[in-house]
């Protein structure tokens, strides 16, 4: 039953680009470190660029130049790379600042930054410390949602985990549900290399693009969960689309470069949120699992404990590849430092 007031969303603040006095209204509604504001990181820029300029122009002064001309190439060099950081430090910012108003336009939460949320979802589990940018969270209960980006990041005492970047939308459900994940076969942002369960090839146009993991014995729950119109609506979003369902979350993940401050990009994924919510809810809120009534008699056990997390520990392709390059380079560095000097001496006769 459709409700009873139509959702109507503003997208007026994604229309236009933010002034400099906007932006600099978002820095201090948003709680913006005072290093990481505009006109600090601007007048750093500068500075760097009229270090440089007269830095080149002494060297020139004093004939060092005229001998080793390369120095002149690696100061443009440190300028032009200069630039272009702050250019995209510059987009970055005017894109969520224009979300922030989006958010409290239509009365929504925003946060610049947040850090160490530790949600459940496979994408986010498996980072050791993870920033996430530009959220935005409703709390509406026809449409409640989170959507932001995503990236691991690095610590004074370890790196940052492999895994690409990545957008997301989170939805509530009605109830538990066993964990299921949509993979796509093209671009798979959760980590599911080394997951154990049962892995469902799908049918008709869905099988180039999707498959579907979920634990052993879940297969039948798994297809009552995702529908094929489901199914089709995540596909409408292109190659990248992803669904997870873990605990009481629904997660939709998409690549990073996803525009959250578009004004099309942004009604098509408010529209699938709310579609997705209402769909989900409607299977999830009858959801029961047989086997965790054979095991449980307590109030609030839903789902037994075989299917609450697929087993294993799943892998990202990223760090699998690097790992394999790292391997591989150390392995010609040895070889070469071992056999490198006869092979040179062959060539030299």
């Amino acid at each position: 039953m459709p409700p009873a007031d139509p959702i109507r969303v503003d997208l007026s603040p994604l229309r236009s680009a933010p002034g400099i006095r906007t932006l600099l209204g978002y820095e201090r509604a948003a709680g913006i470190p005072l290093h990481r504001r505009f006109l600090v990181v601007l007048a750093g820029v500068l500075l760097l660029t009229a270090a440089i300029v007269v830095g080149l122009w002494w060297l020139g002064r004093i004939g060092v130049l005229a001998r080793v001309p390369l120095i002149a190439a690696f100061g443009v060099g440190y300028g032009l790379l200069g630039a272009a950081g702050f250019l995209w430090y510059a987009v970055a910012l005017s894109r969520r600042t224009k979300l922030a108003l989006f958010a409290w336009t239509n009365g929504w939460a925003y946060a610049d930054l947040l850090q160490g949320t530790r949600r459940p979802g496979g994408a986010f589990a498996r980072m050791r410390r993870s920033v996430e940018r530009g959220v935005v969270a409703s709390d509406d209960p026809r449409i409640p949602f989170e959507l932001g980006t995503a990236h691991s990041v690095g610590s004074r005492d370890e790196g940052a985990t492999l895994q690409r970047p990545f957008a997301f939308v989170e939805l509530p459900l009605a109830a538990k549900v066993p964990h299921i994940v949509l993979r796509n076969r093209r671009r798979s942002i959760v980590p599911t290399l080394g997951l154990r369960g049962a892995r469902m090839d799908l049918e008709g146009h869905f099988a180039t693009t999707f498959q579907l993991l979920v634990p052993e014995g879940y297969q039948r729950d798994a297809l009552y969960l995702f529908t094929p119109d489901l199914m089709a609506r995540v596909l409408d979003l292109g190659s990248g689309g992803e669904l997870e369902l873990v605990e009481d979350r629904a997660y939709l993940y998409l690549p990073a470069r996803t525009r959250f401050d578009e004004p099309d990009v942004m009604r098509g994924i408010i529209e699938l949120a709310e579609e997705l919510h209402r769909r989900l809810a409607a299977r999830t809120a009858a959801y029961r699992d047989e086997t965790a009534r054979q095991i449980a008699h307590a109030e609030g056990v839903t789902i037994g404990l075989g299917g609450q997390r697929l087993g294993g520990q799943g892998v990202s392709l990223l760090a699998v590849a690097a790992t394999a390059a790292a391997v591989i380079l150390s392995a010609g560095i040895t070889a070469f430092a071992l056999f490198g000097g006869n092979l040179l001496r062959s060539f030299g006769g």
